[in-house]
């Protein structure tokens, strides 16, 4: 079918940019994706849920390797180990933990937390 003529025209671009404002660099900060790929290292994730295990009250991460991040593509994996305070319930503070730090990671990286495993390795004073 190469080299076959018809009558028909090619439809034009219909330019729907205001005049100026063509190209990647807009003036306006209308919001337009400019491409590209952002990824996030997995160190990352597992500092920013260690902060957020830190903000519940009656929870604190432990030193020795508190969080493990596993990402394929826009999920991620958590395994947290946590200290709870005693006298606390474990499976209330837990359970406050893995809601706190499912939203915290998300909001932060805007990927998906679709499981979050907790081991509670510690009851502190």
């Amino acid at each position: 079918m190469a080299g076959t003529r018809t009558d028909a025209v090619p439809r034009q671009r219909v330019e729907t940019e205001p005049p100026g404002s063509a190209g990647r660099h807009r003036e306006s900060g209308a919001a337009r994706d400019p491409g590209g790929r952002t990824d996030i290292a997995s160190g990352v994730i597992e500092k920013a849920a260690a902060r957020a295990v830190r903000e519940v009250d009656g929870a604190s991460a432990v030193r020795a390797r508190p969080v493990r991040a596993r990402t394929s593509g826009r999920v991620v994996l958590l395994r947290l180990r946590i200290a709870v305070r005693y006298p606390r319930a474990t499976r209330e503070v837990a359970a406050r933990v893995r809601e706190h730090v499912k939203d915290r990671v998300e909001w932060t990286t805007g990927m998906t937390v679709h499981h979050i495993d907790i081991e509670i390795a510690e009851l502190v004073r």
